[in-house]
């Protein structure tokens, strides 16, 4: 087969996966939940909506859970589900706890289609599915048309992929944007080329703007950068060094801007916000411990109970929290210095061990597939995969779900993992069949 050929039916297996992905998941959640029912109120998802409403009606980046036109829908719903709509009250204002391009580009669908949750599902769908149609395209190329199919089918029946595509919160925009890193770093790792390294730094840059701790993958992409330069395509020192700092340039810039408003805004060098900050207790106490490193809700179990918010802005309330939960974390880690390199591990467990038997497969295979890719596509993957895990071990666990910007990665090298099992066994028949003739 040619390679116009071969390009092509790479391009039509990857739009098969996106419809096929998109079909399915608009199905599922159209006919079991229903595309405009609000989200749960007893997470993150009101608050990113309650964001994105404030921003499309000119109030910046704020949250505000009184007004009518937003609680309409949650009132509505909690008539018969008190325990999962009701909205708690909270005071109306700017904050600096959230990123802010998810809420951005869900204000512009309000701005356009009016309060509604339909607009904002449709765009995490076909975010989801755009994921799957690029994992379908790089493995036809890769490995083959019944590789890529194999992906298709654990992708569309993983949970993680499911479940977000119709929740409203960062994880299917941040898996699409970290996918288009994963082929972004693939090119550069074949052909060191400037596109590739203002490309990527846009993309971590955006990824920064959609969650906060993709800020702790700079260190390692950048130093990745530069050992790309420098010892696989044999560059000297000064060129290495000078792609590395391209790339960081470039995400810095598209970060800087909101990097800038947080600052501003606490009147403080905070340009990541407050969300860190406060949430430092949840990654080293007594409660992160005997939670094996599992985020939990400190502020609901009563551990800012002395910190007195009562008649505070929401920005005064986010920094009090913060610098009480910081100066605790950093006692705790000044107190049990033998315990953080336990923590850490019980973290990346927490964070990576399955949960179903749809993951266990997937994992497993994974595993499997590291040793059976290409050598640019193992190093790649392992340094995300590996950034990812050292962002976890710095933070905390939330069971799987900052996994999910991954799952490009997984499903690649589990359908590698599958086939190359098929294949060497299928081998291994056609050998005895040759033996016993």
């Amino acid at each position: 087969m040619s390679d116009t050929a071969v390009s092509r039916q790479c391009s039509l297996c990857g739009i098969a996966g996106f419809l096929l992905t998109a079909a399915v998941f608009f199905c599922w959640i159209g006919l079991r939940f229903g595309m405009n029912t609000p989200p749960s109120a007893t997470g993150d998802e009101s608050s990113y909506d309650s964001m994105a409403w404030e921003l499309s009606c000119g109030h910046g980046f704020a949250v505000n859970y009184n007004t009518p036109a937003f609680r309409a829908p949650y009132d509505e719903a909690a008539e018969k589900q008190p325990a999962l709509f009701t909205v708690s009250s909270s005071p109306a204002g700017p904050i600096a706890f959230r990123p802010p391009l998810f809420s951005t580009i869900a204000a512009g669908l309000n701005m356009v289609f009016g309060r509604q949750f339909y607009a904002v599902r449709i765009l995490n769908v076909l975010l989801m599915a755009a994921t799957a149609g690029l994992l379908a395209w790089y493995l036809c190329r890769e490995v083959g048309l019944r590789a890529a199919v194999i992906a298709i089918v654990f992708y569309l029946i993983d949970v993680r992929s499911r479940l977000y595509a119709r929740s409203l919160l960062t994880e299917p925009l941040a898996c699409f944007l970290a996918t288009l890193l994963t082929l972004t770093l693939l090119g550069l790792v074949r052909g060191v080329n400037r596109r590739y390294l203002v490309v990527a730094g846009m993309i971590t840059g955006a990824s920064m703007l959609t969650r906060s701790m993709v800020v702790l993958w700079l260190p390692s992409l950048t130093l990745f950068v530069c050992f790309v330069t420098r010892r696989v395509h044999k560059q000297t020192w000064n060129a290495a060094v000078g792609n590395a700092a391209v790339f960081l340039a470039v995400a810095l810039a598209v970060f800087a801007p909101w990097g800038i408003r947080n600052s501003v805004l606490l009147e403080r060098f905070s340009p990541t916000g407050t969300q860190g900050l406060m949430e430092l207790s949840a990654g080293y106490s007594d409660p992160t411990w005997n939670n094996k490193g599992v985020w939990q809700n400190l502020d609901a179990k009563g551990f800012f109970d002395s910190v007195d918010i009562s008649g505070m802005s929401n920005v005064e309330r986010e920094l009090a929290i913060a610098d009480v939960s910081s100066a605790k974390a950093f006692e705790w880690i000044g107190n049990n210095r033998a315990k953080l390199i336990p923590l850490a591990a019980m973290k990346i467990y927490s964070e990576f061990r399955p949960r179903n038997a749809v993951e266990f497969i997937v994992l497993m295979f994974a595993i499997m597939g590291l040793f059976r890719s290409s050598r640019d596509s193992v190093l790649v993957f392992t340094v995300l995969l590996m950034t990812n895990a050292f962002s976890v071990a710095a933070t905390w666990s939330v069971e799987g779900r900052f996994l999910v910007p991954q799952l490009f990665i997984l499903h690649a090298l589990c359908a590698v993992g599958i086939w190359s099992c098929i294949h060497r066994t299928r081998a291994s028949l056609d050998r005895t069949g040759r033996l016993n003739a």
